[in-house]
C-alpha cells in the first residue's frame, strides 16, 4: 500500500486569524435558520408568545430596575465609567426575560478577552431577539441604540442607568457625538457591542457591513475585534416582525469566534478588517445564508 501525505502550507498573518476556524457544517445549523414552511395556526401561537414575552419583560423589569438603580448609586461612586454591576444586572434580566421562552447557548467562551480587558462585538443581526441573546455573553458591553429606545419606560431607564449610547440615524450631528464618545468609552476601558449590518435582516441571511464605524473606533482606540455569529433568532422572531413569538425548537446558539488582536487591527487597512470580521461571523452561518462575499 502506498502512503498518501498531505502537506497543507500553514497560513500567517491576520487574515490567517478567521479563515483557520471551521466552518459551520450545514446540518448542524440550519436547524437554527427559519423553515420553509410553518405549521397551520402557529401565527396565532407566535403572536400570544409574543405578547406573554412583553408582559414578562416589564414583569421581571419590575424587580430588576429598581436592583440596577441601586447599582446605579454604587457604580457612580466606584465604577463611574464601565458601570459593570449595573451591567450584570442588565444580564440577568435578560436571562430570565428569555428563560421560559428559549435556551441561548453560548459557544467560544474561550476566545473571550479576560475580564477586565475591552474590545469591540461585532456581529450578525436577524432580530430584536439578538439583544437578550448576546447578553448572555458573560461580559460586560455597551450598545450603541437608536435614541427612541431610552425613551421606553423600564427598559430605556435601565439602558441610561448603564450608560449605553444613544444615537440619531439622521443626525449628522449626533453620529459624530456618538463616534466621539464610543471611541472614549473604548479608550476608557468599556467595551462596545455594534451590528455592522445597521440593520436586521427579514430573511436571516447575512447583510453587507454598512454600519463601518464599528472598525474605526476599533483602529483609533487601539482595540481588539471580536466576532460573533448568532444563530436561531431569526428563526424564533424574524427581523421585523416584533409582534411574533415562534416556540424556540433548538432554541439560539452565540458563536464567539477568535479575537482579532489589536496590533492585526492596526496592522490592515479599512477594507482588509472589514473582510476578516464579516468573514469570521460568515463561518458560523450556513452557505446560503451567508449573503454577498
Amino acid at each position: 500500500h502506498r502512503l498518501r501525505v498531505r502537506v497543507h502550507q500553514p497560513r500567517t498573518g491576520a487574515r490567517a486569524t478567521a479563515l483557520a476556524e471551521p466552518t459551520a457544517g450545514s446540518d448542524e445549523v440550519l436547524r437554527y435558520m427559519p423553515p420553509a414552511k410553518r405549521l397551520p395556526g402557529i401565527g396565532a401561537l407566535a403572536v400570544m408568545r409574543a405578547v406573554s414575552l412583553l408582559v414578562w419583560m416589564y414583569a421581571t423589569g419590575c424587580v430588576f430596575f429598581p436592583m440596577a438603580a441601586i447599582s446605579w448609586v454604587f457604580d457612580r461612586l466606584r465604577d463611574p465609567v464601565r458601570r459593570r454591576l449595573v451591567d450584570f444586572v442588565i444580564r440577568t434580566w435578560a436571562r430570565a426575560v428569555v428563560l421560559p421562552f428559549f435556551k441561548v447557548k453560548v459557544e467560544g467562551v474561550e476566545n473571550l478577552p479576560p475580564p477586565g480587558n475591552n474590545c469591540v462585538f461585532v456581529a450578525n443581526h436577524a432580530s430584536f431577539m439578538d439583544i437578550l441573546s448576546v447578553l448572555h455573553v458573560p461580559r460586560s458591553f455597551k450598545f450603541i441604540s437608536k435614541a427612541s429606545i431610552f425613551k421606553i419606560p423600564i427598559i430605556g431607564w435601565t439602558m441610561k442607568a448603564a450608560d449605553h449610547i444613544g444615537l440619531e440615524r439622521m443626525d449628522r450631528r449626533s453620529q459624530v457625538e456618538v463616534f466621539r464618545k464610543s471611541v472614549k468609552k473604548l479608550q476608557d476601558g468599556s467595551s462596545l457591542f455594534i451590528f455592522p449590518e445597521g440593520t436586521r435582516s427579514k430573511d436571516s441571511k447575512m447583510l453587507d457591513f454598512k454600519a463601518k464605524g464599528a472598525f474605526a473606533m476599533a483602529k483609533r482606540s487601539n482595540a481588539p475585534l471580536l466576532p460573533m455569529t448568532i444563530l436561531g433568532t431569526g428563526r424564533i422572531m424574524p427581523g421585523g416582525k416584533e409582534y411574533l413569538l415562534y416556540p424556540g425548537g433548538s432554541g439560539v446558539k452565540v458563536v464567539i469566534h477568535k479575537l482579532i488582536p489589536a496590533e492585526e487591527v492596526q496592522g490592515m487597512d479599512d477594507a482588509e478588517l472589514v473582510a476578516q470580521a464579516r468573514a469570521a461571523v460568515q463561518s458560523g452561518l450556513p452557505e446560503e445564508y451567508r449573503g454577498d462575499p
